[in-house]
């Protein structure tokens, strides 16, 4: 058992994303092998670009405020204890739609190395 406190992770800022302080709670750095659980926090700005994740697929869980995720076929509004899947493959953006910040969980399951 690895116990993490999330507070003391550093926070990082991904490529193609702004405004956000992200902390990696699971991934190859404690041992996991095919799956990655990040904690986001969104300011009143943040966002990604459009994106593909070719191998992995992504399951977004908002926790605080509310999210808007968009894809080619639609966009969607979640507010705090709702998610959203992602299938690899298929191209997604997320912004903050809230008045103020926005916590969500993010959990990437790789399927391929």
């Amino acid at each position: 058992m690895k116990i993490i406190r999330i507070e003391e992770l550093p926070g990082i800022l991904p490529a193609i994303h702004y405004d956000l302080v992200s902390r990696r709670i699971a991934d190859a750095t404690i041992g996991a092998k095919a799956t990655g659980v990040s904690l986001v926090r969104l300011s009143r700005t943040g966002r990604a670009d459009f994106h593909i994740h070719e191998n992995a697929e992504q399951l977004f869980i908002v926790l605080k405020g509310e999210m808007a995720m968009k894809t080619e076929q639609e966009e969607v509004r979640l507010k705090p204890m709702e998610a959203a899947f992602i299938s690899p493959g298929e191209r997604h953006r997320n912004f903050n739609v809230a008045d103020g910040e926005t916590e969500y969980i993010v959990i990437t399951g790789n399927l391929k190395p």
